[in-house]
C-alpha cells in the first residue's frame, strides 16, 4: 500500500508542477491514472490505512482543489469557445444566404 501512496504522490506532484500549462488530455491523463491506482488501493488494502498512511492520503488531497479548479478553467474556456464558434456560424449563415439561381430582384427606390 506505501507504494502505491508513493505512486500517488509522485503523479500528484508531477501534475502540480504544471498545473497552469497542463491541456485536458493531460489532466484526463492524470484523472485515470490517478483511479488505477486508487483501485489498485482498494483492491490490496483489506482494511484501514494506518495513520501515517492516512495523513500522506490528506496531503495529497490538499490538491484536489487547485486541480479541480483547473479543470474548471478548462471547461469554461470549451465553453466560451464553442459559444463563438455558434455565434461566428450564425453569422457567417447570414452573410451567405442562398438565393434562387434565376430570381429576379427589382429595386423599387426611386432616385
Amino acid at each position: 500500500m506505501d507504494d502505491l501512496i508513493t505512486e500517488l504522490e509522485q503523479l500528484t506532484h508531477d501534475l502540480m508542477l504544471k498545473i497552469e500549462k497542463a491541456d485536458s488530455e493531460e489532466l484526463e491523463q492524470f484523472v485515470d491514472k490517478r483511479q488505477l491506482i486508487i483501485d489498485s488501493m482498494l483492491q490490496q488494502g483489506m482494511g484501514v490505512a494506518s495513520v501515517a498512511q492516512q495523513a500522506r492520503l490528506k496531503s495529497v488531497m490538499e490538491n484536489d482543489h487547485a486541480i479541480l479548479m483547473r479543470i474548471n478553467s478548462l471547461k469554461i474556456e470549451a465553453k466560451d469557445w464553442l459559444i463563438q464558434r455558434k455565434q461566428a456560424k450564425t453569422q457567417k449563415n447570414a452573410y451567405e444566404m442562398s438565393y434562387a439561381v434565376d430570381s429576379i430582384i427589382v429595386d423599387t427606390k426611386r432616385y
